[in-house]
């Protein structure tokens, strides 16, 4: 289209195509960007500290940034070697109730998340345990679901004098 154009028309060509990719990169749309590049990356958004043994129990704790929130629902725990101790069902306190646009209705945490996992019997060896949950940004962009897998040293036996 350009090739019988005058050497004066193929520079204002290319002009009005600079300007118009300028315009387009100016747009609404693409002005939302710095937005998404502003948002943690999962692992601080969602930090689950280092899972512990506390009065017979997994205490897993996870500190949740100003502007995000995990969900209830999501969060899964598992033990991946095997010991004798078995876990039973995580327990979790009540959440924020929330209205959410992919999920329907569903309780959420902010801030600082405490729960914890009971087990049967005390094990004797460290525990691998395999911890997944799912949160969003109040932006309105949500992170896949995240796996972590921590290894908890075996709680100190007891000594009664």
């Amino acid at each position: 289209m350009f090739l019988n154009l005058p050497a004066r028309h193929h520079a204002l060509a290319c002009a009005l195509l600079v300007a118009a990719a300028a315009a387009q990169a100016s747009s609404p749309l693409l002005e939302r960007r710095p937005a998404l590049d502003a948002l943690l990356p999962a692992e601080q958004a969602f930090d689950l500290l280092p899972i512990e043994w506390r009065d017979g129990a997994l205490r897993l704790s996870w500190n949740i940034a100003p502007g995000y929130y995990l969900y209830r629902q999501r969060i899964r725990v598992e033990a991946l070697a095997p010991d004798a101790t078995g876990l039973l069902a995580i327990r979790l306190p009540a959440g924020i109730d929330h209205v959410d646009e992919h999920f329907g209705a569903v309780q959420i945490y902010r801030g600082l998340l405490e729960a914890s996992v009971p087990t049967q019997g005390t094990p004797r060896a460290a525990l691998r345990v395999r911890v997944s949950f799912q949160g969003c940004a109040d932006a309105g962009v949500c992170y896949p679901p995240r796996t972590v897998v921590q290894t908890v040293a075996a709680p100190l036996p007891t000594t009664r004098p």
